[in-house]
């Protein structure tokens, strides 16, 4: 077992010890490490300007290296980057001569002010990483640059900057730092556990999903530590930082995904930008709805088991995985000797109550699995946030029909988050849907919605806009499926 992470920041490995493992990333970047290029605006990852790459091999992986993805790293644990190799705005450049995106920053006017301008090059030089020469257009750029925001120059430059960056013959970042004796020095290490202690706090990263459950049953106040992306904010504004935390970042078999062709089953260190990939071919519908919430910083890292396990009613993917046959598979450790207790539980009977899951002490959520989409079946995924993009939901909803003729339903699912303390699937809605589908029935179903909602107010709006939402989303899908 170690007792530190091991990363490699610009092609220098470090192996962190004590307070700083739990240090954000972004404050070790720039106290611990001298990098002070890495800026710290928002602290909760919305603002990009803490970008940074980073590339990730599992343990076991083979194949070749990883490529380097943009990551904030505000909301980042430092002991959570083990095995990670992490390049900043300070690494771009090769001796004298500024790295691609730096240059076209500088050509195109894309800096005023300049303090976001790092976390900018950053999400360019990501996007590099992703794209070959002649790839990126405007959209795409604009699409790989969501996570970044700009009070004094205007955007329109820095779009410009991006495609002109994309546009010229580079040498990869991978190219540099991603070779392969830096990536097999990780992978020893991480043939080792990891397990972290100072001053009251730990950190247990396992190589085994035993051993992660026996933690969690020996220590109930623990929290899983998937990305952070949840845990970072609160920890940033000032709450008290978890007195134990299990990363499962070790553990093989959380990072992969099984497809029987019928049904994905999604580990819980798989990030939504990986999922979202896999998704395009298995389930369309939920690979666009993937691109409108959070950032690509955001999705290179958070997992679709986060989502989930957080428990809140307006997670985003909730609606799709209740109308999407969703569950959830659960492991603890043996009453005696004995291989590990599993479970499966239905994602309509995974909330008890606001943020309460149906989970035993000790019991660890290993993978979210959901059906593909069938051929004969129509799904429309929504979302209403006070932004397009990199925003919390105020009310989202999925709805699956299949079809029995023309306008005519054989069955269906809808399901709805941000209208009660839980993410709801709505039985009564699914059975009155059933037979001929009519503009009639269709607001007289749209006006039961509303009346069987039961919203709280809050920030992001009061309970009868919210009930107004939630009638308005399925008149809007109505009118697409009646007039498409």
């Amino acid at each position: 077992m170690r007792d530190y992470a091991l990363i490699h920041v610009n092609g220098v490995p470090r192996e962190v010890r004590g307070r700083d493992a739990f240090m954000m990333l972004a404050d070790w970047l720039r106290r611990e490490v001298g990098l002070p290029g890495t800026k710290i605006v928002c602290a909760e990852g919305d603002c990009g300007a803490c970008t940074v790459l980073r590339a990730f091999a599992p343990r076991g992986a083979g194949g070749s290296p990883p490529r380097f993805e943009a990551v904030n790293s505000c909301i980042a644990m430092v002991a959570q980057m083990d095995g990670s190799h992490l390049v900043t705005v300070e690494g771009l450049q090769e001796g004298d001569v500024p790295a691609p995106a730096q240059e076209a920053m500088l050509r195109c006017h894309g800096s005023q002010c300049g303090y976001c301008t790092p976390g900018f090059v950053m999400a360019i030089s990501g996007m590099l990483e992703q794209h070959p020469v002649g790839e990126i257009d405007d959209r795409v750029a604009a699409n790989h640059l969501t996570g970044n925001l700009c009070r004094c120059t205007g955007y329109q430059p820095i779009v410009e900057a991006a495609c002109a960056a994309a546009a010229v013959d580079r040498r990869s970042v991978g190219d540099r730092y991603g070779t392969a004796e830096a990536f097999s020095r990780a992978e020893e290490a991480m043939d080792r556990g990891l397990e972290i202690a100072h001053e009251g706090r730990r950190v247990f990263a396992p190589t085994t999903l035993e051993e992660a459950c026996a933690f969690a049953s020996r220590h109930p106040e623990c929290r899983v530590a998937g990305a952070f992306t949840d845990l970072g904010v609160p920890i940033n504004k000032g709450r008290a930082m978890p007195p134990a935390l299990l990363s499962l970042h070790l553990i093989p078999e959380l990072l992969e995904m099984e497809d029987d062709g019928r049904r994905l089953r999604v580990g819980a260190r798989v990030s939504l930008a990986s999922l979202r990939r896999r998704c395009r071919d298995a389930s369309p519908e939920f690979a666009r709805f993937l691109n409108l919430f959070a950032s690509p910083q955001i999705k290179n890292v958070a997992t679709l088991v986060g989502n989930v396990a957080t428990g809140s009613p307006i997670g985003d993917t909730l609606p799709f995985l209740l109308v999407a046959g969703g569950s959830v598979h659960v492991a603890s450790p043996p009453a005696g000797r004995g291989p590990l207790r599993r479970r499966e539980i239905p994602m309509t009977e995974l909330y008890r109550g606001y943020r309460q899951l149906a989970l035993e002490p000790g019991e660890i959520i290993t993978h979210v699995a959901f059906d593909h989409d069938a051929g004969d079946e129509t799904i429309r995924l929504y979302k209403v946030s006070q932004r397009k993009d990199l925003d919390i939901t105020t009310v989202g909803a999925a709805f699956a029909v299949v079809w029995d003729g023309p306008r005519r339903i054989a069955s269906a699912r809808v399901a709805y988050g941000g209208v009660a303390a839980v993410p709801l699937r709505m039985p009564e809605i699914e059975a009155a849907l059933v037979g001929e589908l009519d503009p009639r029935k269709a607001e007289s179903i749209a006006r039961a919605i509303g009346d069987a909602v039961q919203p709280i107010s809050d920030v992001r709006g009061t309970a009868a806009y919210r009930r107004v939402l939630a009638a308005n989303l399925f008149r809007r899908f109505a009118t697409e499926v009646l007039d498409g």
